[in-house]
């Protein structure tokens, strides 16, 4: 013996027992249905409640792939503009690291001009003073070697 049992949008249960149709609502006891049409009404009117259903899900699935596609195109703006603000980092990193090159060399270039410069002076005030002194000789050595020859 097998039975099947249906709820209906109406609260009551059809069971479908040895080949026969049975209406009950909850726990009463099932009668026999009186008329096939009612029976048709309420088949009728699950279906369309199923349809609709079927139908607010579709557009339901719809709105969110399309707030997904949505949000996926912003986040892919976003990437690219990220990248395009790292690249930018990046460049300006490198421009400051160049930079930086540029005063240390210069820096030292200053220094070392600078140095030389003092010693220079040092020695044109030695080979002066020997020159005052009667030093001829000694001066003209001391020239020689600040000029390198």
């Amino acid at each position: 013996m097998s039975e099947r049992t249906y709820k209906l949008l109406d609260g009551f249960i059809l069971t479908e027992k040895n080949g026969r149709l049975y209406l009950h609502e909850g726990s009463n006891t099932p009668v026999p249905v009186p008329a096939p049409h009612t029976l048709i009404g309420d088949l009728l009117a699950l279906v369309d409640s199923l349809q609709q259903q079927v139908k607010e899900l579709q557009e339901g699935n719809r709105s969110a792939v399309e707030s997904r596609e949505i949000a996926v195109r912003k986040a892919r703006e976003t990437c690219v503009t990220s990248n395009m603000h790292y690249a930018k980092v990046v460049e300006l990193l490198e421009q400051l690291a160049e930079r930086d090159r540029t005063i240390d060399l210069l820096t030292k270039q200053i220094t070392d001009e600078a140095a030389i410069s003092a010693k220079a002076i040092a020695n044109l005030r030695d080979i002066r003073a020997l020159v005052t002194a009667g030093w001829y000789n000694t001066a003209q050595k001391r020239l020689d070697e600040a000029l390198g020859e």
